[in-house]
């Protein structure tokens, strides 16, 4: 009696297998036959895509297809290039595919190409087209940004980015080193074809939320950005600053403000400084401006934004 129920245990056993090996065949069937026709789909609007031939991975807890030499550009010249990645669809995640990008990474754009290392980097697509996740530790951008973590989240045409430890060579020491940054809002209208016909449409960058910290010192930011004429971002918004004595004290020590100007600075910006209702340090809020490449705080110039060019 105990070798039939033992029979019959391993036969019901292997009968799952065989079907759960079923299920991941037909998953990477169809996730190749997807991928191929979303590749023509952009082949056809003028992007450039390759990878090897895709090798079938996953299982038993997913659907996946190994894809090495991974390239992919725009028309408008911006890509991604890596050396190995892996395109699949798990059980803890059935909802978006997950694509997990390993070995070299590079940035294209249209002047050349930049290096990017990291220690996990992964994208996660949302299966219903709305948008989708990137996530990265320990990355390195070219020769002179460094970021402990990153994370963008895009639904529809809201997004969020934010990261954390991040630092830059080549910048005064002052002002190296950024504890976290945070920068989201809205697209009133998607990217279009090219930069004219989005500002044709009417397209503008509304920022809810910027957040950047340094130390003792934040900025916050609220802005609304259009391109004007020339498809070069003009707009205006506000610029609260928290911690302006600690502020004036590391623009001196970058060099950006000459130690003989920073006593008046500070005393205008202390007088300008309010504590808010539900309390905490003092803070000043001014106007930001940005107009023909120009950027004026409280209409004292800071400097030239370079110019964007979006072929």
């Amino acid at each position: 009696m105990a070798r039939k129920w033992w029979a019959l245990f391993l036969l019901a056993l292997i009968l799952a297998a065989g079907g759960l090996y079923w299920t991941w065949h037909e998953a990477t069937l169809r996730l190749e036959a997807e991928l191929a026709r979303w590749s023509e789909a952009r082949r056809a609007e003028g992007w450039q895509v390759a990878h090897a031939r895709p090798e079938r991975t996953g299982f038993p807890l997913g659907a996946a297809l190994k894809l090495d030499g991974l390239a992919l550009r725009a028309p408008n010249g911006v890509g991604w290039q890596s050396e190995r990645a892996t395109l699949g669809l798990f059980a803890q995640d059935h909802r978006q595919l997950r694509l997990e990008l390993t070995g070299a990474q590079q940035l294209i754009h249209p002047r050349g190409a930049m290096p990017v290392q990291s220690r996990f980097l992964t994208v996660r697509l949302r299966l219903d087209g709305q948008g989708g996740t990137l996530e990265g530790e320990g990355l390195r951008l070219g020769e002179g940004l460094e970021l402990r973590r990153l994370a963008v989240n895009i639904f529809g045409t809201d997004f969020d980015l934010r990261g954390e430890g991040i630092v830059a060579s080549g910048v005064s020491p002052g002002l190296s080193r950024v504890d976290s940054l945070q920068l989201s809002g809205r697209l009133t209208h998607p990217p279009g074809s090219s930069a004219a016909a989005w500002r044709a449409a009417g397209g503008t960058l509304n920022i809810g939320h910027g957040e950047l910290r340094m130390g003792d010192v934040a900025a916050q930011l609220r802005a609304t950005i259009t391109l004007d004429a020339q498809l070069q971002p003009e707009g205006r918004g506000n610029l609260t600053i928290i911690g302006v004595q600690e502020g004036v004290n590391a623009l001196v020590a970058a060099g950006l403000l000459a130690p003989n100007m920073a006593g008046g600075l500070r005393t205008v910006l202390s007088l300008a400084a309010r504590v808010p209702a539900e309390g905490g340090p003092a803070r000043v809020e001014l106007p930001l401006e940005l107009r023909n490449r120009r950027v004026t705080l409280a209409r004292i110039p800071l400097g030239i934004f370079p110019p964007l060019d979006w072929r």
